[in-house]
């Protein structure tokens, strides 16, 4: 009997491994932001905030929209190596919140940028961003227009 129930419990173990393992944390979804070329489009995004990056590009009709800046290292370019140059520290707030604050290593924190993230249909995803020190902005007002 116990080496039924031994067996019985190794095999859910093991069976729930590879659905913990699906599930990245919320340092892990602001790490693949960092990695992809356009912050405009990301699968790690809330529906709520594509829908503002998608609002803001259809408003400005191919030009440049309320957003002329790539928010992710606050203006400045995000090269393939950049994710080598910086920290990442995240705080859970609660099953179902997160802030994730990204710095230059050896910055001064006037250019961090802090994540909020939500699970949304089962996964951890990007829900604003806003930049704290020298120069402050949220994302979700500048892509509303509200702010530049």
């Amino acid at each position: 009997m116990m080496k039924q129930t031994l067996l019985a419990l190794g095999v859910l173990a093991f069976g729930l491994g590879p659905a913990l393992a699906a599930d990245p944390g919320p340092e892990a979804v602001v790490k693949k932001l960092y990695a992809e070329p356009h912050p405009n489009h990301s699968a790690v995004y809330t529906k709520r905030l594509q829908g503002l990056f998608d609002a803001d590009a259809k408003q400005a009709n191919g030009a440049t929209g309320s957003l002329d800046f790539d928010y992710r290292l606050n203006g400045e370019p995000v090269k393939p190596d950049t994710v080598k140059a910086l920290t990442f520290k995240e705080a859970t707030e609660g099953k179902d919140q997160a802030k994730v604050t990204v710095e230059r290593k050896g910055g001064d924190g006037s250019k961090s940028i802090v994540y909020d993230l939500v699970r949304e249909d089962g996964a951890w995803r990007v829900s604003d961003a806003h930049a704290i020190g020298d120069r402050k902005w949220q994302l979700t007002t500048i892509l509303k227009g509200e702010a530049h």
